[in-house]
């Protein structure tokens, strides 16, 4: 369910009635302490993990959400597991880093990559 603010809710839908108003309950499902594998690079703990790396997300509280009507943009019909991809996707919280796998560094055409880089000043390009 998107709703004005830019804010997006995912959960199971259900009409409440107090007296003649209507509102949308949204039933916001917990989601457990789970061991993911990064489908893509992410920065965590100040350290880029790179896709493959094996990272503890904490558990989510499960929680109920009263909505107007005319709070809300959009409402898309989804399956459980886009829910609770959705959950996972938009709920900051501690991540712990299980197994890092570092990312592969670029090298440009002509370097080897077991030469160490060269990382003299030059003159005049001093940074403080």
């Amino acid at each position: 369910m998107e709703l004005f603010g830019h804010v997006r809710e995912a959960g199971f839908v259900t009409t409440e009635y107090f007296g003649s108003g209507a509102l949308f309950r949204i039933e916001v499902p917990p989601l457990p302490e789970r061991e993911i594998t990064l489908s893509r690079p992410e920065w965590i703990e100040g350290e880029l993990c790179g896709i493959g790396t094996k990272v503890l997300r904490q558990a989510v509280a499960g929680r109920t959400r009263f909505v107007g009507p005319g709070a809300i943009y959009a409402m898309n019909p989804c399956s459980q597991d886009v829910v609770f991809s959705a959950i996972d996707a938009n709920t900051s919280r501690t991540i712990k880093i299980v197994e890092l796998v570092k990312p592969a560094a670029r090298l440009t055409e002509g370097e080897d990559p077991d030469e160490e880089p060269d990382y003299e000043e030059e003159e005049g390009e001093h940074v403080s």
